[in-house]
């Protein structure tokens, strides 16, 4: 090589060199912040903060409802154990779960018994829980569809109107429940080993999973617990998912029998100090919560003209609050039990009627915008009811979509979606009711935007970058997975 080529070759790398564009370290930073979750977490919770500043200075138009839990709260912070959840009502009860009430009376505790100060303790508490949803949005997405679905899904909830309002109008669970809901559909998903897994990376999951086993499938079992005990409703999922992950091991050679039996015993064991409790109180077997009688009846009687009579609860009826005195509290839910079976046996019909107005409300808002304050002191019904039915619509049609891709996968999905309301069919509906799945319908209703998103601009490398993180690109055929699984299992 001449010197002429050398110095020629030495002044092209330098241009080359010279060309080469860093990026500011302050633009990679905001970048990756915004593709965070925890960045999601902590917008949710300022904007949520900041809703909550402005509700208190609306001048008490927006005051927020939470009756049963704060007096048993109340009362369980002055000393007098769990009870009390109506005014003038004495003695124990299990009207309610016990761990959103048990929350609030540390709020009680901590704030020198001042109920305006424990009112924004309960509405700061549920914003944190909102918040927090981000992230197992997050992770559950990203395990279906992809990191990009997984990031819209998150700030969508960030921004969902009704995961900014019912935490802030609603001193109860429903803001807990739906973070534990979310949070265990999550882990239901990432305990059995991902099918499309390398085979050294499954050998490793495996390797790990293996030695923490029975730690990690008795957290799952806790997890329940926890959740069972501030909303019994979750429990209509638990056999499906445990018999869904009973499926998903067996199908990959690993042992199942072992591992759910942790988990339903552990679950078993964390329910039972609060049985036990309302055994010694009652003299009943009372699960969890007492009130399923009075809610079922408050939905089916010869009052019913839509939805529910809630003017016959003994809260605002005198003479349902004298018999739930003579009667007590176990006695009165066992009669307003058998009053409601014997109204639906007298007229099924009304009760088939009641029950689909009940599932129209559940997705539409349709009768609940005139029963929810907030909403109407927003004067905000219809805007309301458009929001929630296009929301639904959404919801519906991206899990048609995830189903289509792989049934089985999203099983646990659909499940959640198509089970979890039906206790509100058949007693009273309202939005709150719903909202534990309301992050999966975020997930789902992303999901769907973006695919008809990609379909109807003709975008096709969005739809390519949809289909391979979908489950029907990313999973193997059964007979290929069933085959692969059993010789790691055999190696192993």
């Amino acid at each position: 090589m001449t010197s002429g080529q050398a110095t020629s070759d030495h002044e092209t790398s330098e241009h080359a060199a010279s060309t080469i564009e860093i990026s500011p370290p302050a633009e990679d930073f905001v970048h990756a912040a915004l593709r965070s979750p925890a960045t999601a977490v902590a917008v949710a919770l300022l904007l949520r903060l900041v809703f909550l500043y402005l509700a208190h200075d609306s001048g008490g138009n927006l005051f927020p409802v939470g009756q049963e839990a704060g007096n048993v709260a109340w009362s369980f912070a002055l000393g007098h154990g769990f009870s009390s959840p109506l005014i003038g009502m004495q003695g124990p009860t299990a009207w309610v779960a016990p761990v959103y009430p048990l929350l609030l009376a540390l709020g009680f505790k901590l704030l020198s018994m001042n109920p305006y100060h424990v009112v924004i303790f309960g509405q700061v508490l549920n914003s944190i829980f909102s918040a927090l949803t981000c992230w197992p949005i997050y992770l559950l997405a990203k395990k279906l569809f992809g990191s990009g679905i997984a990031l819209a899904s998150c700030w969508t909830w960030v921004l969902l109107p009704t995961a900014i309002l019912f935490p802030l109008e609603w001193i109860w669970d429903q803001s807990l429940s739906a973070l534990l809901l979310t949070a265990l559909l999550c882990a239901t998903l990432y305990l059995p080993v991902a099918p499309s897994c390398p085979e050294a990376l499954e050998r490793g999951i495996r390797a790990a999973r293996h030695s923490h086993k029975g730690l990690i499938w008795a957290a799952y079992g806790i997890g329940w617990a926890f959740a069972l005990l501030t909303n019994p409703t979750v429990g209509l999922l638990l056999p499906v998912f445990l018999g869904w992950l009973a499926w998903q091991c067996h199908e990959s050679g690993a042992p199942w029998k072992g591992p759910i039996a942790i988990a339903v015993l552990t679950c078993v064991l964390g329910i039972v100090p609060w049985t036990a409790r309302n055994y010694a109180d009652f003299g009943h077997f009372v699960p969890i919560k007492s009130n399923f009688g009075l809610e079922f009846w408050l939905g089916n009687n010869p009052d019913v003209k839509i939805i529910w009579t809630w003017w016959r609860s003994p809260a605002s009826d005198a003479a349902e609050t004298a018999e739930l005195h003579r009667l007590g509290e176990i006695g009165y839910m066992q009669e307003k039990q058998r009053q409601a079976v014997a109204f639906v046996k007298a007229h099924p019909g009304t009760f088939l009627d009641s029950s689909f107005d009940r599932f129209v409300d559940t997705w539409t808002a349709l009768w609940d915008q005139h029963a929810d304050p907030w909403v109407t002191a927003l004067h905000a019904g219809a805007a309301y009811t458009s929001f929630c039915s296009i929301f639904s619509l959404l919801a519906l049609l991206g899990l048609l979509l995830a189903r289509r891709g792989d049934a089985l996968q999203t099983f646990p999905l659909s499940a959640a979606m198509l089970l979890f309301p039906a206790t509100y069919y058949i007693t009273h509906s309202a939005m709150r009711y719903r909202h534990p799945i309301d992050p999966v319908m975020t997930m789902l209703a992303v999901y769907a935007a973006v695919c008809a998103y990609a379909r109807v601009a003709g975008k096709t490398e969005v739809k390519a970058k949809i289909d391979k993180t979908s489950p029907a690109m990313a999973a193997e055929s059964r007979q290929q997975r069933r085959a692969r699984s059993r010789r790691t299992a055999t190696t192993d």
